[in-house]
């Protein structure tokens, strides 16, 4: 996420918070990711790429997916964000025509879909798996059978192979074994025979699990980059919600097989106690509204950091130690202990300004309302 245009608002050099960029990203429900503004669901219309109603989706007697409604954009990148069986493998399977839902309506750009459709539909969509599986031959021979089984003729086939290898830049690797390949190359490979078929929507199922540090940064400037590059749409999962936010233009977090309006970072279980929810290490102050739940989540946008604990409307605030100062998307996230742990967006002009180190004390402080319960 680009905080270059973000301005600083200082009470003094204790506190530090930041404010809104030039640009924001929803969240479904959705939600400005940086205001915890509320929206109504985007309206289902002709010009979506995915448009889903009433989905339902079970492994035996286990609910997977139950999606009253779903939009997913065209020509923008959009995350899925969760734990680990939350449903976002399904849905990413749901979205790519390789399942089909027990109950529900889906639209595809307008279309509706139907089980005489689906291959229609399918090829239509690219879609990388985490664990990619390539054929035996080099990695320009994977590439061109890609092609060849979808009608594209023989000196269009070499042509556009080149130039998707040339894209992700291993052009190198176009005579070497693809099964021998580097865990990153090979990645990268599976998707240069993808972007060679020119779908009109891209799917990638954890496409940062098996890769390095190199590959993955690389991955993530394709993934940014590439709605506004190609016109088309981008959907991707990843485990690192501070990732999703900081690539997707829209995220949508999943928690068993449901969407909530949270970006699922901070995030506690506990019990709701007259409007205070019981981590059971600290208690946190929920706004005077009637709550159900039993977990909660805090946008790391929301936390305001401070030196010494704050004269303000603020209801919750503590003092913990700094564990983490790590670089984060082109922000600095701050990693504090203070009985849970919590995690804060700040921009690298606010870390100079409060002289924050590893190991110092500092105060945790956000508002009530900014606290989502589910």
């Amino acid at each position: 996420m680009d905080f270059s245009a973000a301005s600083l608002h200082c009470q003094d050099t204790d506190l530090i918070s930041v404010s809104k960029p030039n640009h924001t990203k929803n969240i479904q429900g959705p939600y400005n990711i940086l205001t915890m503004d509320y929206y109504s669901n985007p309206r289902p219309s002709m010009d979506s790429a995915y448009q889903l109603d009433n989905i339902r989706f079970r492994y035996g007697e286990k609910v997977a997916l139950s999606l009253p409604s779903l939009t997913v954009q065209p020509k923008q990148v959009t995350a899925l964000i969760g734990e680990n069986g939350s449903g976002k493998s399904t849905l990413l399977n749901v979205l790519g025509f390789l399942a089909t839902p027990e109950t529900g309506k889906i639209q595809f750009f307008g279309q509706t879909v139907n089980k005489r459709k689906h291959l229609e539909f399918r090829r239509r969509i690219g879609f990388l798996a985490q664990k990619p599986y390539m054929l035996r031959g080099t990695v320009l021979d994977n590439i061109t059978i890609a092609l060849k089984m979808h009608g594209i003729s023989g000196p269009s086939r070499i042509q556009k192979a080149k130039s998707a290898m040339e894209r992700l830049g291993i052009s190198h690797c176009a005579n070497q074994e693809a099964k021998k390949i580097s865990g990153g190359e090979l990645q990268k490979a599976a998707l240069a025979r993808i972007l060679a078929l020119e779908p009109e929507v891209l799917i990638l199922d954890e496409p940062f699990g098996y890769l390095d540090q190199t590959s993955a940064h690389l991955l993530e400037s394709f993934i940014e980059s590439f709605a506004e590059d190609s016109g088309k749409t981008l959907v991707f999962s990843t485990h690192n919600r501070l990732q999703g936010l900081a690539l997707a233009d829209n995220v949508i977090s999943l928690v068993n097989g449901k969407t909530v309006k949270t970006p699922l970072i901070n995030l506690f279980k506990g019990n709701i106690h007259n409007h205070t929810f019981d981590t059971g290490k600290i208690e946190i102050m929920l706004t005077g509204k009637t709550h159900v739940g039993s977990h909660i989540s805090i946008d790391p946008h929301e936390i305001v950091i401070s030196r010494q604990p704050l004269d303000s409307s603020i209801r919750n605030s503590y003092c913990g130690r700094i564990t983490v100062i790590a670089e984060e998307m082109g922000a600095v996230r701050i990693g504090i202990d203070a009985g849970e742990r919590f995690q804060a967006l700040i921009t690298d002009e606010a870390l100079k300004a409060l002289h924050l180190h590893l190991g110092d004390l500092a105060w945790v402080n956000f508002k009530s309302n900014s606290v989502t319960v589910f």
